[in-house]
């Protein structure tokens, strides 16, 4: 899995390489990188980056259910794919 990290101090993972990233069928997560709830909001950077690279919510893991994302998760963990 990439991160596409909503910090504006931590935009690590670019618009492009998010696509490139997708359409090789790695998994994406966009999260806020928050430390407390002031600072929540930027998720809507990262938001912005995954839009900006034609992500779809499929593309994105964290968009799931709970129930899919927790599978997802312990696939990875047991050395699979998400």
């Amino acid at each position: 899995m990439l991160e596409i990290n909503g910090n504006p101090d931590r935009r690590d993972l670019s618009d492009i390489h998010a696509r490139l990233a997708a359409e090789a069928g790695v998994p994406i997560v966009v999260d806020s990188d928050a430390h407390s709830t002031r600072t929540l909001g930027v998720i809507r950077y990262g938001i912005a980056t995954a839009r900006r690279a034609w992500l779809t919510p499929d593309d994105v893991l964290n968009t799931r259910p709970l129930d899919e994302l927790r599978a997802s998760l312990r696939r990875v963990r047991s050395g699979g794919s998400a």
